[in-house]
């Protein structure tokens, strides 16, 4: 498929086999290679019927809600990933990368930019470089921070093209495709992409981290495959394209909020929503489901979340919900019963926490997929709520964007005194 007019009279919605397909005169619309596209989601399916008809055509060969489900028709759902394919290559020059492998400075990727050449007379395109610089490392911390207690509870990273590669694969399949085309259609690499994909820059963070990349005069390319046509980079290009990245990325982050389950109540609508800075998901209670027994870093993780919610705004954690939004149910937690799952849960916060935090949690049991979730709501505590699980050193957490955090002794003494003074005096 390469392009073709669109008439919004023969353009359809049809419900098939449990699936969303459109039609367009009578007959299914393909993909570029040849197959159906449907999907489970009509939202997505919706977003393409309405971009095509603003846009009276159907292509591959734009960054488009089409494109994204391409990807996902054609080459992730048979198995055929470029992107993890290409990985290595990929990230060997993105400089986010390397920093984090010590084989550059955080100074050297300003410099690798020209920021101090850039001519004076171009304020705007200076602090465009300088603060997506910035921001991109900032988002990029928090990212890492954020995955390695989940991946590697933890632990120090000595591998990051494997961490990398174990977060990617953990992804939904439209954050995939959102990664597969930003990085080769804008060649810009691996971070960026992920940082747009999982929620932690928005399009104009992404557009001012990508100035950073393309001035560099070291783009991390890889063999695209996709009809798209691939951004020019180097200064006089990136000035051009700047409207292009733009609008192709809120086209991806529109195609990932699409992609959420609909409906925003109901459990399978608030799993759908993906995990955020009022919603967390944790697979399991107790159970170490790689070390298959009990294992208190579990019990610690579900804590870390409850307090941290307590002391910022509250929110939702969801126990028996994978990082993915598939549903584990607590029954791997292997108690006798739901009663004896509560009782075990409601001890761990009192005896963590205190009983007088007691009614600003909830908690409720929802099926899900034949399965069980606990649903542990928090609203925000009236006083400063520290960790106490015995057999640990005792800390303060909060909710920073999708993650929690432990803040030291002098920033959770400034943290206090600015959000509970108030209330305490």
């Amino acid at each position: 498929m390469n392009i073709f007019p669109v008439d919004a009279q023969w353009i359809d919605l049809v419900f098939q086999d449990n699936d969303y397909l459109i039609f367009y005169n009578n007959k299914p619309l393909l993909s570029p290679a040849g197959n159906e596209i449907r999907s489970r989601n009509q939202r997505i399916l919706k977003q393409l019927i309405i971009e095509s008809c603003l846009t009276h055509t159907i292509t591959d060969e734009r960054f488009c809600v089409f494109s994204l489900q391409s990807v996902i028709t054609d080459l992730l759902g048979p198995g055929d990933d470029p992107f993890l394919k290409q990985f290595d290559k990929l990230s060997l020059a993105d400089p986010f990368i390397s920093l984090r492998k010590g084989i550059i400075t955080a100074s050297e990727i300003s410099k690798g930019s020209n920021l101090h050449t850039l001519p004076e007379q171009d304020p705007v395109l200076f602090n465009m470089v300088f603060w997506g610089i910035s921001g991109a490392l900032e988002a990029f911390s928090l990212f890492t921070i954020d995955y390695r207690e989940k991946i590697l509870s933890g632990k120090i990273i000595d591998d990051w093209d494997g961490f990398l590669k174990n977060i990617y694969t953990s992804l939904s399949e439209p954050k995939k495709a959102v990664i597969n085309l930003l990085s080769f259609t804008h060649n810009a690499g691996v971070v960026l992409p992920f940082l747009l994909a999982c929620g932690y820059i928005n399009g104009m963070e992404y557009v001012n981290g990508l100035s950073s990349v393309y001035l560099r005069g070291k783009q991390p390319t890889g063999d695209s495959p996709f009809k798209v046509p691939v951004a020019e980079t180097g200064l006089s290009g990136f000035l051009l394209a700047v409207p292009q990245l733009l609008g192709d990325a809120l086209s991806a982050t529109g195609f990932l909020d699409c992609s959420k389950n609909e409906g925003s109540k109901g459990l399978s609508g608030i799993i759908g929503r993906g995990e955020g800075h009022d919603l967390e998901f944790k697979s399991t209670l107790r159970w170490d489901l790689k070390a298959g027994k009990t294992n208190q870093q579990v019990e610690r993780a579900c804590l870390k979340t409850i307090s941290a919610f307590l002391n910022s705004n509250g929110g939702l954690l969801l126990i028996g919900v994978r990082d993915d939004g598939n549903v584990e149910g607590i029954e791997s937690d292997r108690f006798p019963s739901t009663d004896k799952f509560l009782l075990h849960l409601w001890t761990l916060i009192r005896t963590s926490f205190g009983t007088d935090v007691s009614p600003n949690i909830k908690t409720d049991l929802e099926p899900a997929d034949g399965k069980t979730v606990c649903v542990v709501k928090c609203s925000r505590s009236g006083r400063p709520v520290f960790l106490r699980q015995p057999g640990f050193a005792e800390e303060f957490y909060i909710r920073v964007g999708p993650g929690t955090i432990a803040l030291a002794v002098s920033e959770a003494l400034k943290y206090i005194s600015d959000h509970f003074q108030e209330k305490q005096s």
